[in-house]
């Protein structure tokens, strides 16, 4: 799961602010119920309304962070920090800015700030140093600085999801999930803890503990991106996911695993046009990755733009030429675009990537006996019952060219065939019509 959340030690007073302030922005609601990100709309407004604030400030900051717009969020914490100097929770934004960005030695000054604010006793510098040597990947340095904060407070929060952390970094799942959990119950609106519990638990395959956890973080904080976005990976229920997805993306528009999911997710049920979109930005965000084209690709053929989809389609195969769906679909658009044999040749290619897929031979047979090859496409036919033995739409087809051909006894056969198969995509009325002919024209002996 990808966990690109805050960083750091949220207090109790930091956890009840966020809850209060999602839930006095009416945030906590169906999540589908707008596609746009309501608490920046309202922090903007909110410092509108009165650029002295610092809390107010601090709430912008906060909101353009989860956007992933550090330069906004930087100038908000740095605002903020103007009208209350020294103020531990804007030095912690500074320092969470450059965590996200990956920064280590940046993220280490900013927490140096932390520590000289807070005091050099106080936890939270402690736990700012800790999450700054995970972003330089020293989970013993880490560990230390988790320890010492737990020294001067047992139960501090931070210090507890800091440990998970870095046990889940080196893979100690069952000591993360203690951590986490050890965390959340000494603060339960530590969204951080609550979104590592969910990555380790569906590490440990406990989809429906992980949904639990991020359905919780979603109630401590309606507008997390990552919150959003693994409830849309995870989630079974179409509808929903989309509705997930769709806010993640409208949180933070730079989220291309969020944006290539919900295109996925949206081209799963048929929802072409509106794939197209964040494919296009995941596109524009990653050029050069192979199943972002493949899937912008697909999209772009059933929307009939069948131009850029060829495009599409050739780079993504040229990174990754053993992909059937990719064969497949460069097929089919250079087959609608009227290069029969070229496209053939692709299908033929994800047929055999695919051996177990009785559709694409199925597929081939339909195209080869519109150019009227019927003996080729006898071949893909029969290769396609192979694969699945009740294939009705492959014995009636099948039947079909026999009977044209005048063997109607063999097409007799073929016809019964396919009325006991699947039943999927043939007409009952016409086969058992042609039967009814066959009768006559070849009786039985």
């Amino acid at each position: 799961m990808r966990a690109n959340r805050w960083q750091g030690s949220f207090r109790r007073t930091a956890a009840a602010w966020t809850l209060g302030a999602a839930l006095g922005a009416g945030l906590v609601a169906t999540p589908a119920a707008a596609q746009s990100f309501d608490e920046l709309t309202a922090a903007r407004s909110a410092v509108s309304g009165s650029p002295t604030d610092a809390a107010a400030q601090l709430r912008l900051g906060n909101a353009l962070l989860e956007a992933r717009d550090f330069a906004g969020a930087k100038g908000a914490f740095e605002a903020a920090l103007r009208q209350r100097q020294n103020w531990v929770d804007a030095l912690w934004g500074l320092a969470r800015i450059r965590m996200a960005q990956g920064d280590y030695e940046e993220a280490r000054n900013a927490c140096r700030r932390v520590v000289s604010a807070a005091g050099e006793s106080a936890p939270s510098g402690h736990v700012c140093m800790g999450q700054a040597y995970l972003v330089w990947r020293r989970s013993s340095l880490a560990i230390e600085e988790f320890d010492k904060a737990l020294a001067a407070d047992a139960s501090n929060a931070g210090a507890l999801s800091g440990l998970g952390d870095a046990h889940a970094r080196a893979n100690q799942i069952d000591q993360a999930i203690e951590k986490y959990r050890a965390a959340v119950a000494s603060d339960a609106g530590l969204l951080e803890a609550r979104l590592g519990l969910a990555t380790m638990l569906e590490r440990k395959n406990d989809a429906a503990g992980a949904i639990a956890e991020l359905r919780t973080a979603l109630g401590v904080r309606s507008w997390s991106a990552d919150a959003h976005y693994n409830l849309g990976r995870l989630l079974t229920a179409d509808t929903e996911a989309i509705g997930h997805l769709a806010q993640a993306v409208a949180i933070r528009p730079s989220f291309t695993d969020a944006q290539v999911e919900y295109g996925r997710r949206l081209s799963a049920v048929g929802r072409w046009p509106d794939a197209v979109a964040p494919l296009r930005t995941a596109f524009g965000q990653r050029p050069n990755v192979a199943q972002v084209s493949e899937l912008l690709g697909i999209a772009l053929w059933k929307t009939g733009e069948l131009g850029e989809a060829e495009t599409r389609l050739r780079a993504a195969i040229e990174g990754v030429p053993n992909s059937p769906r990719g064969n497949e679909a460069l097929g089919e658009v250079i087959v609608a675009a009227g290069r029969i044999e070229e496209g053939l040749r692709f299908l033929e290619t994800a047929a055999n990537l695919e051996a177990t897929n009785p559709m694409l031979p199925l597929r081939l047979a339909e195209i080869l006996r519109g150019q009227g090859r019927n003996t080729l496409a006898t071949g893909w036919l029969e290769k396609a019952v192979k694969i699945k033995p009740d294939l009705s739409r492959a014995y009636a087809m099948h039947a079909d060219i026999l009977f044209e051909q005048g063997r109607y006894a063999e097409s007799r056969g073929l016809y019964e065939k396919a009325l006991a198969g699947d039943g999927v995509g043939i007409d009952r009325t016409r086969l058992q019509g042609r039967l009814d002919q066959l009768r006559s024209l070849a009786p039985q002996p």
